[in-house]
């Protein structure tokens, strides 16, 4: 990693990414993967908590696993960045929040800690965050936006999942059983006269809790890439800073990739990311913010509205897919209509992404 990102006496955090899930089976979205691997713009989510990271030159990440999120250690290693060494840390019995940061402070022999939630993109900027966190010499950072819908005079704030914590801070966290940061860790600490202190950011970290918020996290990332007016170049690395992906060319308001295949007659409105091996055929309509996944179909005459087309899933002739998730290998058939819905395939019960 390049040195000349910080200065030489400021000690790099080291980071962890609590990715604890449990098996939800309540709706169709919540079989289909751990939230933590849905694709957001064809990258797991968690992906982007790791680019957030390595982006900052933090260079050791301990990911915070439980035993429904296996998959997630095969995953990781290719979406960790140049430079940058994760530990994948999986506890048998569930923790809590403090109790994930306690296990992962102990396998580590850093001193300050950034703490995100796998299931969210955080959004602010990690650089200005540890400065502030380092001024005022807290045990605990908690990075906060307002709450927009109670009024901008509330003076009410929001946790983000995003912390910063010392060493210091975990050490009353108990070895056993389950302990929460807010409900836990942030009173005791300010019981034992420890300064807890807060962040304020004026933007929220987008976080997955079902098919509504996933389709309008993907949206959002969409949207972003999209409008991005960095020049695109296959050679270089993917940036949370909005650069385009790897391999993406703008045509009007899409990024598509250079292997997919896109009629000269589709009609696209709206920003649209088509993946490698998309193919979109004569006559389809394309609306945004819309993702067609990789090897995907979207057939003749259909229509792609506002939603989610995951990899080799199928969108049949003049079939309309509207606000919603088309999973792995689902295929939605010709003349169909979906409509705030998910289509699942057989076989896409979790599997990686």
């Amino acid at each position: 990693m390049n040195s000349s990102r910080r200065p030489a006496s400021v000690t790099v955090p080291t980071g962890i990414v609590l990715a604890g899930t449990h098996t939800w089976a309540s709706t169709q979205f919540d079989s289909l993967l751990p939230r933590q691997l849905v694709p957001i713009a064809h990258r797991p989510l968690i992906s982007y908590g790791l680019s957030w990271l390595e982006q900052a030159g933090v260079e050791q990440v301990v990911v915070c696993g439980n035993r429904g999120t296996g998959p997630l250690q095969a995953l990781l290693q290719t979406h960790v960045g140049f430079g940058m060494h994760v530990l994948y840390l999986e506890d048998p019995m569930p923790r809590g929040a403090a109790g994930c940061v306690h296990d992962a402070v102990a396998v580590s022999d850093g001193d300050t800690f950034v703490v995100t939630d796998g299931t969210s993109i955080p959004n602010v900027e990690l650089t200005d965050l540890l400065a502030f966190h380092r001024k005022t010499g807290a045990a605990a950072t908690v990075v906060v936006h307002e709450d927009q819908h109670r009024g901008a005079q509330s003076g009410l704030h929001t946790p983000t999942g995003v912390f910063v914590f010392e060493r210091r801070a975990l050490a009353s966290v108990p070895p056993r059983g389950f302990y929460d940061i807010k409900e836990h860790l942030i009173p005791r600490l300010r019981d034992a006269g420890e300064a807890v202190v807060m962040f304020a950011s004026g933007r929220s970290a987008p976080r997955v809790l079902g098919a509504s918020t996933y389709l309008a996290v993907n949206q959002w990332v969409v949207e972003r890439l999209v409008s991005s007016r960095t020049e695109l170049d296959k050679s270089a690395p993917f940036r949370l800073a909005w650069d385009a992906p790897i391999g993406y060319i703008r045509i009007g308001e899409s990024l598509v990739h250079y292997e997919a295949s896109v009629s000269p007659d589709v009609i696209i409105t709206g920003p649209v990311l088509i993946a490698a091996g998309a193919r979109v055929h004569s006559g389809a309509v394309l609306v945004g913010p819309s993702s067609v996944g990789r090897n995907s179909v979207v057939e003749k005459g259909a229509l792609v509205s506002r939603s989610a087309i995951w990899r080799r899933a199928v969108v049949g002739a003049n079939a309309v897919a509207d606000r919603t998730v088309v999973a792995d290998d689902a295929v939605l058939a010709p003349d169909s209509r979906a409509f705030r819905t998910v289509v699942r395939g057989r076989n896409n019960t979790r599997r990686l992404l």
